[in-house]
């Protein structure tokens, strides 16, 4: 018969999804187990002991029942460990936090801990939250850095940056900027300031990443580089449904204010 322990462990709250006339099921990240699903029983109630700790995006301290033999284990207590308050205060900010951890949702493997990548997320959701300029290079530079620790580091060189003109070369098999003029395996022409900024997300550490300015247009150009990068490496897997849903709100939006 199979053992039930008891679990102690930070997390991040991925995803949840309303059960039963009170319950909830979580999708949360932990520090110590990985991805793992649970049973919040009561949770949806109005004096529920779980408050607003497992809301999307929420850095957690969790106790849970934890048995091998179970997909969806039982949440016992939820507390936060840092309350992100002002993720929720603009469209931004929750489109950027909610797409961090549907990226995350959607690439970690059930019951994989994946510590560095834990410590990554923390980090990305806390500057998220502190920041009030410069707030969307977040999303590159945590993508640039997961891409790393699953593995697919980009193959970035400097020499081949510099060398590039007004216009080069993203490979996306390996990564690497290159000048106009190499033949790197599935290549993507862009502009030079787009591939240089790209570069910077893939080397620099957060404080330099935050400090960069950037055009809406060199913006967008990264963005899509990163995207084609990730779409080539994970396939499938790369999820696009948050952006979608906030495309759709923006439209909503802009109508209504026409009117």
């Amino acid at each position: 018969m199979a053992q039930r322990e008891i679990i102690r462990t930070d997390a991040i709250v991925l995803r949840n999804l309303n059960y039963g006339e009170t319950s909830q099921i979580v999708t949360l990240f932990t520090r110590k187990r990985g991805k793992i699903a649970v049973m919040a029983k009561g949770a949806r109630k109005t004096k529920s002991a779980f408050g607003s700790t497992l809301q999307p995006m929420s850095y957690t301290e969790v106790v849970f029942y934890y048995k091998p033999t179970r997909t969806l284990q039982i949440l016992s207590e939820s507390s936060h460990v840092v309350a992100f308050h002002d993720l929720q205060r603009s469209l931004t900010k929750i489109t950027l936090g909610l797409r961090i951890v549907e990226l995350v949702a959607a690439l970690m493997e059930d019951e994989d801990p994946q510590p560095a990548v834990f410590r990554l997320t923390a980090r990305v959701l806390r500057h998220l939250d502190a920041r009030s300029r410069r707030a969307a290079n977040l999303w590159p530079f945590m993508q640039m850095r997961l891409a790393s620790l699953l593995g697919v580091a980009p193959a970035v060189r400097r020499d081949n940056v510099e060398a590039v003109g007004s216009e080069g070369l993203l490979s996306l098999a390996d990564g690497g900027v290159y000048p106009a003029d190499a033949t790197p395996e599935s290549a993507r022409t862009a502009s030079r300031a787009a591939l240089r900024a790209y570069a910077v997300f893939v080397r620099a550490d957060l404080s330099t990443a935050l400090r960069m300015r950037l055009s809406d247009d060199v913006r967008a150009e990264v963005e899509d580089l990163v995207e084609a990068f990730m779409r080539y490496h994970f396939e499938d897997a790369y999820p696009d449904r948050t952006r979608q849903v906030a495309a759709q709100l923006r439209i909503q939006a802009a109508a209504s204010e026409s009117t």
